[in-house]
């Protein structure tokens, strides 16, 4: 007789104890993932079922169902599905600990919703005529804290933080801005698709562009036009971190490449940039990593020689 789901086993698929067991349709059903996604889960092993039938049909038992509830939860948070899986895989992960971060990320989103669905009834009532609103009201629930990311997100460059304050998802892709404090900006590159204005908040920046040999040097209150397709380079050389406001038109990939340049595994080391003990390879993984981002590597950072 075919084993099917809800029927009794104990370890290893032995009778004895009594254990809710459901089939990859019951629980694509109940969790709204598609039996091609669970089944493509169990390919990478990111979730097995808890065992499979005589017939190989997958049976997915509490276990399962508690890991699939992390899958969603972390999906929903914005983590790709290789960062999941080495979560998950973690031997001091706790299930609980988890849930109260989980909670703690979803109050704060939940206090930023109500409060933009506030500022949206208020502007429907000021529309129709029935409630006048105050103009500074409009903006209730827009407003991101000083040191704070748009999306509650640490991205770096460097190490250091570059907090996106506009995202693209805001303005339909139109443009993204960023706020950067630190001293380095990357490696000469250009963009694509991307025209780049810099506004300087705090320190001195010099930087390069195109085919002039002598950088431009900006200070606080001054800003600069990067237009895309041309090449650049900029650092900041005050001795100590500045500050600036960095924004891209439109956003294209910008927050996704700042998002995962701070994890990027081959990226070479200040060390390693000093002295000359990079590879090859690295050079190769990053000229990759910029190009799959709509930009193209094309040397060193300011200061350095590759």
């Amino acid at each position: 007789m075919p084993e099917s789901a809800n029927q009794p086993r104990g370890r290893g698929g032995r009778r004895g104890k009594t254990t809710m067991a459901y089939t990859v349709k019951q629980v694509a059903a109940m969790s709204g993932v598609s039996v091609r996604t669970l089944h493509f889960y169990d390919e990478t092993g990111l979730l097995k079922p808890a065992y499979h039938g005589a017939n190989s049909y997958r049976f997915y038992e509490e276990l399962q169902l508690l890991k699939l509830q992390q899958i969603l939860f972390y999906r929903e948070l914005g983590f790709e599905l290789k960062q999941i899986k080495k979560i998950l895989s973690r031997r001091d992960f706790e299930k609980v600990a988890a849930l109260q971060s989980h909670r703690k990320v979803l109050e704060k989103n939940l206090a930023r919703t109500s409060s933009l669905i506030e500022t949206i009834d208020k502007t429907i009532q000021h529309l129709k005529g029935k409630r006048k609103m105050k103009s500074e009201e409009m903006f209730v629930g827009f407003s991101v804290a000083a040191g704070k990311d748009r999306f509650n997100a640490q991205t770096t460059l460097g190490g250091e933080p570059m907090d996106c304050k506009v995202s693209g998802k805001d303005t339909q892709d139109a443009m993204c801005v960023f706020e950067f404090t630190g001293n380095g900006g990357g490696p000469r590159h250009l963009h694509y698709d991307q025209d780049e204005w810099i506004y300087v908040m705090h320190g001195e920046f010099e930087f390069q562009m195109g085919k002039a040999k002598k950088p431009v040097r900006v200070g606080p209150g001054e800003s600069i036009f990067l237009p895309r397709k041309v090449a650049h380079v900029w650092a900041c050389v005050s001795g100590q971190p500045g500050k600036i406001i960095n924004v891209y038109q439109p956003a294209g990939k910008m927050e996704e490449f700042f998002r995962e340049i701070g994890k990027f595994k081959d990226l070479p080391t200040l060390e390693q940039m000093v002295n000359k003990t990079y590879t090859e390879e690295q050079v190769k993984s990053l000229q990759q990593f910029f190009d799959a981002h709509g930009m193209d590597l094309l040397g060193p950072p300011l200061g350095f020689e590759m």
